[in-house]
């Protein structure tokens, strides 16, 4: 049996995590959720997400601080949310080692497309089938 893969979502906003929660679950994948920075790195001392989710915007460890930090753990591919829409956010989300980033608000098939386009290339050939549900 295939294994699911491990999603972590980190967000602030408790509306934001629901709506990642009940998106990503039906379509086979087990996700983890955090409301700050400091619970997304306790989580990733427990077990290592297979892909990231992540806010910027987040009070204490802001999203840079954190993908700083899980950079220093993990190469599984990260989503930054924004609400900015800064050219300088996004390159700088992009040098910490971000692989993508999706501006709030979005459209969640387009989010949904993203996870499994990395998922895919980070050896999920599986989300080729996710895809056809969707």
């Amino acid at each position: 049996m295939k294994r699911r893969p491990y999603i972590m979502a980190v967000d602030d906003e408790q509306e934001i995590l629901t709506l990642l929660k009940r998106s990503l679950e039906p379509e086979g994948y087990e996700v983890a959720l955090a409301c700050d920075g400091r619970s997304a790195l306790a989580l990733m001392e427990k077990r290592q997400p297979d892909l990231i989710i992540l806010d910027i915007m987040m009070p204490d460890l802001n999203g840079f601080q954190v993908l700083s930090l899980i950079r220093q753990r993990s190469s599984a591919p990260v989503i930054m949310l924004t609400g900015k829409g800064e050219v300088t956010t996004l390159r700088d989300a992009l040098l910490l080692g971000a692989d993508d980033f999706v501006r709030k608000p979005f459209y969640i098939k387009e989010l949904l497309a993203r996870v499994k386009a990395k998922l895919r290339r980070a050896g999920f050939p599986e989300a080729n089938n996710q895809l056809e549900r969707s």
